[in-house]
Formats: C-alpha cells, sequence, structure tokens
C-alpha cells in the first residue's frame, strides 16, 4: 500500500502540515507530489527538513511543471493538441528546478496533471531520464478487458484510452509503471478546497476489492482535507489499514522490488 499526495505548491498549508504529521505518527510513508514551478524557498525548506528527518517517510516526486491547462481537449497539462517538443520542454524545466532544489532527495517518478497526456508526453517523461511513470489502474471488469487487449497489442494509448502497465514497463520506453488505484475524493466541487469524500466503509470496501493485486496506491490532495472531519478520516483509515496489516512502501520502494 502506498499514498500521494498531490499538489504541493507554493505555500505551506496547514493541511498540508496536519497530513504530513498525521503519516508520521502512524509510521506511514506518503508521496509528495510538487509543482516545480510554484513552489517557493519557503515550502522547498520544508520538505528538505522532513526527508532528513524521516527519510523513509517522506518521498518527493514531480508532478507536472505548473499545474496549468494548457490541453483545452481533455482539460489537462499535457497531452491534446500539446507536441512533442512543447511538452518536453516543460518537462525538463521542471526536473532541473527538481534537481536544483531537491538534487538527490527526489524521486524520479512523473505524474501527469489532470491525467490526460498522449504517446508524445510519454516519449518526453522518458527522455528526460525519469525511472517512474505514475498514473491509474482500474479495477472495473470493462477496464480490465480493455487492458488485456491492450497489453496484446503492447499498446500504451489505445483508441485515446491510456492502458495501465501497472507494475511492468510502459511500452516502448524505460519507464516503468507504478499506478493509483483510489482516491479519498469522490467528487470536486471547485479546485480550491471543496469537495465531497468517500466515506470510511467505502473505503475499506474498495481497499479489500484491490487487495487482489499486487499494490494498492491510495490519492490525497491535501488542500482539500481542511476540516477536523476530513483529517479524522484519514486517520481512522490509516489506523484501519494498520489494524489489517497491510505493509506500506513508496514509489521508490515499489520500483525496487517489483522491476525486471
Amino acid at each position: 500500500m502506498f499514498f500521494r499526495n498531490d499538489d504541493v505548491r507554493a505555500t505551506i498549508d496547514r493541511s498540508l502540515v496536519e497530513l504530513t504529521d498525521l503519516f508520521i505518527k502512524h509510521e506511514i510513508p506518503i508521496t509528495h507530489a510538487l509543482e516545480p514551478a510554484n513552489l517557493t524557498l519557503d515550502v522547498v525548506n520544508w520538505l528538505i527538513d522532513l526527508k532528513k528527518r524521516y527519510p523513509h517517510l517522506i518521498e518527493i516526486m514531480q508532478h507536472g511543471y505548473d499545474h496549468t491547462i494548457k490541453n483545452k481537449q481533455k482539460m489537462g497539462e499535457f497531452g491534446g493538441q500539446r507536441d512533442y517538443d512543447e511538452q518536453y520542454n516543460d518537462i525538463k524545466k521542471g526536473k532541473d528546478l527538481m534537481d536544483k532544489y531537491f538534487g538527490n532527495l527526489w524521486f524520479r517518478a512523473f505524474n501527469f496533471p489532470f491525467g490526460p497526456h498522449n504517446l508524445d508526453a510519454v516519449r518526453a517523461v522518458d527522455d528526460c531520464n525519469f525511472v517512474v511513470l505514475n498514473s491509474h489502474f482500474n479495477r472495473k471488469l470493462d477496464r480490465q478487458i480493455f487492458y488485456f487487449f491492450g497489453h496484446l497489442l503492447n499498446k500504451g494509448i489505445w483508441l485515446n484510452h491510456r492502458i495501465s502497465w501497472n507494475l511492468d514497463y510502459f511500452p516502448n520506453t524505460n519507464l516503468f509503471s507504478v499506478d493509483m488505484n483510489i482516491s479519498f475524493i469522490s467528487r470536486y466541487i471547485n479546485d480550491d478546497t471543496e469537495c465531497e469524500m468517500l466515506s470510511i466503509d467505502t473505503l475499506k470496501k474498495e481497499t479489500i476489492a484491490y487487495s487482489k493485486y499486487r499494490t494498492i496506491g491510495l490519492l490525497l490532495h491535501h488542500r482539500y482535507h481542511n476540516t477536523p472531519e476530513k483529517v479524522k478520516l484519514v486517520d481512522d483509515y490509516l489506523g484501519w489499514a494498520r489494524e489489517q496489516n497491510y505493509s506500506f512502501s513508496n514509489m521508490q520502494g515499489i520500483y525496487e522490488r517489483f522491476k525486471k
């Protein structure tokens, strides 16, 4: 089991600190996904201090470049009408910033903000020498059938839909796929702090359903965990997961265990 927290950017929000402290309390790793162009030195120094104090609990990865919608077709930062050069330049600028800020304290994993991407975007990530591509794996039967035929055809994107290659290499790249499964958020009301969360019972049910697979990835967005009730939801879930004797890792740990 592993956890990714998205959209770490310019400020050290109370919700970011509370969520991070919660994972440290439970001694469960959390991966913070950073928007390189939006970082401030306050956030960078805070993360460096945490990483040095809790090297096995804090992981840092890259989440796009500036989290700005540039693909108008599917409302994302990457993919759509954006060509290879354009996307490569953004990804490389972001990686250069991550190297400048964090040196060897961050893991070369990449996730596309908002989700959408195309093969040019994946090729750009590969050419920037990332080792992990982090996307989504869906357990629903129709998606599993789609993945099955996509694998037979050795496709990364097929019929304009992404094929999950979870715990395997994305076709024709050196990128190992480590994919997410469950989001704590069931519906985003806006891009600020309002949303609807899954109930604790639904989270448990979904976790059990994904337990037949080798990994379970859970997604958080700290700024939405902005009330005591939402923080308690995560606290209760982590306590429950501990009681179920799940093992906990991060993307680097999963990569090192399963890479071929």
